[in-house]
């Protein structure tokens, strides 16, 4: 079976720290938002393309916490997942139960859960993950948000019959309530690969399905573009698990051409350039 994304060493680097100053500081639009002045603003070039729409209120801090957590997740930095779980908290007070930094927060838990070295550790952040996933889909059901509790639901199970029993169900039924939100929304298609490769074929997972489900995956990804701050990880890793299915199918060249391009994606993607490409390597 493929690895999944564990045990990236803790690494605080300067950019890190800049990064986390810099989400710190308030926009424009926040400073208007208080009645501070703001600058003149100076006529933009006429080929430059237009600006995003700015974002305030509750919006702007949950992409906030969105950056820290993607960054955080793909480097391995382990600061960065912690700096935007404590934005998150400290921005839920000032807007409580605002559905994308409770659905950030969870995605955090979730990630640190993934990197824990055993199921023990790694079970009460799974638990905590989904208690606030579910805080979030009770306000606004995104399709992700129900993806992200069937793969923690999923993964609360463990090697224990009776945690199969008890979340079994639950992970199944959070999986059909994201397709029947967004079938061909690509996150839910990729964690519903990984679900699949795991589960066993008379579960209604095994390897075929998972190949035709991560397919689907990547093709839905090349024509995503959410509008911030809507959930828009997952490309990357979607060719991580490429890479580990043509591995295990024996293909070495198309899965180092999955790598190659993961890190195309995310050049500081820790999961694939210190432990997957190493792995692939090692087995020659």
């Amino acid at each position: 079976m493929p690895a999944r994304p564990c045990c990236f060493p803790d690494r605080l680097t300067v950019g890190a720290v800049a990064l986390v100053a810099l989400l710190s500081q308030p926009t424009v639009a926040h400073a208007q938002s208080r009645g501070a002045a703001t600058p003149p603003a100076t006529a933009a070039p006429s080929a430059a393309p237009p600006a995003s729409p700015a974002l305030g209120g509750a919006a702007r801090w949950a992409d906030s916490v969105r950056l820290l957590a993607e960054r955080g997740y793909l480097s391995g930095d382990t600061t960065l997942l912690v700096a935007g779980y404590r934005l998150a908290q400290r921005s839920l007070t000032a807007f409580p139960d605002d559905p994308l930094l409770l659905h950030y927060r969870g995605y955090i838990r979730y990630r640190q859960a993934q990197q824990q070295r055993d199921f023990d550790t790694a079970l009460p952040l799974f638990e905590e993950s989904v208690a606030l996933l579910e805080r979030s889909v009770a306000t606004r059901p995104l399709p992700e948000t129900h993806a992200l509790l069937a793969s923690a639901f999923g993964s609360m199970i463990g090697d224990s019959m009776l945690r199969g029993i008890r979340f079994g169900m639950k992970a199944s039924d959070a999986e059909d309530k994201a397709v029947a939100l967004a079938p061909r929304n690509p996150r839910v298609l990729m964690l519903r690969a990984v679900s699949a490769w795991y589960k066993p074929a008379a579960f209604g997972g095994g390897e075929e399905k998972a190949r035709t489900l991560l397919q689907q995956a990547l093709q839905a990804f090349s024509a995503d573009a959410p509008a911030r701050p809507l959930p828009a990880w997952g490309r990357a890793e979607a060719y991580a698990w490429l890479g580990q299915m043509e591995a295990k199918a024996g293909n070495r060249e198309a899965a180092r051409a999955a790598y190659d391009q993961a890190l195309a994606l995310a050049p500081a993607f820790a999961w694939v350039q210190y432990v997957l490409k190493p792995q692939l390597e090692r087995t020659r």
